[in-house]
């Protein structure tokens, strides 16, 4: 794929990204309880968020047919008429239609996506599209939100011991989990310079899990600063560390800049599930995590609702309310 983009020092360069692969991390042993699989697990998720930020889990035990189904959901949404979708519209206190183009930071080109925001099911921070005009839907995202929360609480015990911790860990701060559903969609149109479906950036929170997409077009930056588009296996989740589980591990796990641009001629529709602890975390640096050459955390404490808020504010000024 040829892409015309932004170097780290700002000034544009067109190149040629090329497909390259992420580690892959198979769960069938973990899941099945095998002896010594949590902690080989374990260390492959290390190395990977250590020196990437990104890999693909397989054997996750999601059935594939429901990631299709939501594929399916997702198409179906975006296209409802704009007045159906817009009923509902995304903001800092409340999820739900982002229009295309919505997404823009001061001086660059808009973001040429449109997403629907799902929070967890039965939150007032909710705006479902009217059952009568997607049929379905609310039970379908539903199911899906719940079967995600189900993995996201499966894979915290190798967070927990990729980091030194007892396996349990993370548990007692993701009880519930403060987990966001979004589904994305990706049209073909043409793009400008230095324009890009999503732009680069890094996630905020703890961990993010992508189905695997029969469209490409997510590219990942590499330390060196090179970028490459992301090799996908069939039917596995790639997942990868945000800001905030960076912060919590005192830097030890990255958070990666990725980006995306759909260049194949059709839509694109992604469906990242953003899996964060309860807002109430004291996100403090792991005792595991201190450097002995360093002798200290190299970030102050800070409870994730405290963390939102200002995350919230550089992104949606004056409206930074936190969900409890």
């Amino acid at each position: 794929m040829t892409v015309t983009g932004t170097t780290e020092s700002g000034a544009t360069a067109t190149g040629l990204v090329e497909p390259g692969p992420l580690p892959v991390i198979d769960l069938g042993d973990y899941r099945a309880g095998v002896p010594g699989a949590l902690e080989a697990a374990g260390a492959e998720l290390r190395e990977a968020l250590t020196t990437l930020g990104f890999l693909s889990v397989v054997n996750h035990g999601v059935s594939w047919d429901q990631v299709e189904g939501i594929y399916g959901e997702a198409a179906r949404f975006h296209a409802l008429p704009d007045e159906a979708k817009r009923a509902g519209t995304f903001s800092a206190t409340k999820m739900g239609y982002s229009r295309l183009g919505g997404a823009q930071d001061p001086g660059r080109p808009p973001s040429l996506n449109a997403a629907f925001f799902m929070a967890r099911p039965g939150s007032s921070r909710n705006q479902m599209p009217d059952e009568a005009a997607i049929p379905g839907f609310a039970g379908a995202v539903t199911a899906y939100y719940d079967r995600m929360d189900q993995l996201g609480h499966e894979l915290l015990p190798l967070y927990a011991v990729a980091l030194g911790m007892p396996a349990h860990w993370f548990d007692q701060w993701f009880d519930p989990a403060l987990a966001t559903l979004r589904m994305t969609h990706y049209p073909p149109l043409p793009a400008a310079e230095d324009q890009w479906g999503i732009d680069p950036h890094s996630d905020a929170g703890f961990m993010t899990m992508l189905p695997s997409n029969p469209v490409g077009g997510l590219m990942i930056r590499r330390p060196d600063g090179t970028w490459f588009e992301a090799a996908q296996e069939p039917r596995s989740f790639i997942v990868n560390s945000g800001d905030m589980l960076r912060r919590w591990s005192n830097d030890t796990f990255l958070s990666t800049v990725h980006r995306v641009r759909n260049s194949s001629g059709t839509d694109r529709y992604a469906i990242p599930y953003f899996f964060d602890p309860r807002v109430d975390t004291v996100i403090e640096c792991l005792p595991s995590c201190i450097d002995p050459a360093e002798g200290a955390a190299r970030h102050e404490a800070i409870t994730y609702r405290d963390y939102l808020t200002a995350f919230m504010g550089r992104s949606y000024a004056g409206n930074t309310d936190i969900p409890s």
